[in-house]
């Protein structure tokens, strides 16, 4: 997205998965889970039930969470094909300037990365948050 002043922005939705702060291109995301107070449809909870289902804490190699009752699950369309993804939490909705606050992964992580959808990272008030392509197929 092009804002009025003619910077290229960037509206990520981020998410928690054990200590990391993960953020995700809002435009991948099909789905979001109901407010906390919110209870889902039937047809809702079908739906995400019927779906490939990948949970992030494995993905990131952390341990189960103590507690699946507050877990949130994000739908992402992969190609046609829709995807479920369980993390802890999901975060805020924010716009980022892609000139001055994304960057490609640093060295260190790129080396070490394990986890094939990490693709950068960027600063969000105090916070740096790296972010997941999790429409990515290996």
């Amino acid at each position: 997205m092009v804002g009025t002043d003619g910077t290229a922005t960037l509206a990520i939705l981020t998410f928690w998965v054990g200590p990391f702060l993960l953020g995700v291109e809002a435009d991948q995301i099909v789905r979001l889970p109901p407010p906390p107070r919110q209870m889902p449809s039937i047809p809702d909870l079908e739906l995400v039930d019927q779906l490939p289902m990948l949970d992030l804490r494995t993905a990131c190699g952390l341990p189960p969470a103590p507690s699946e009752d507050h877990r949130q699950i994000l739908v992402i369309d992969r190609g046609g094909e829709k995807m479920a993804y369980k993390v802890d939490k999901v975060g805020d909705l924010i716009s980022v300037d892609m000139a001055r606050h994304v960057w490609q992964l640093p060295p260190l992580l790129e080396v070490q990365k394990q986890w094939k959808q990490l693709w950068g990272v960027c600063q969000w008030k105090e916070e740096l948050v790296m972010l997941v392509d999790l429409q990515y197929e290996p």
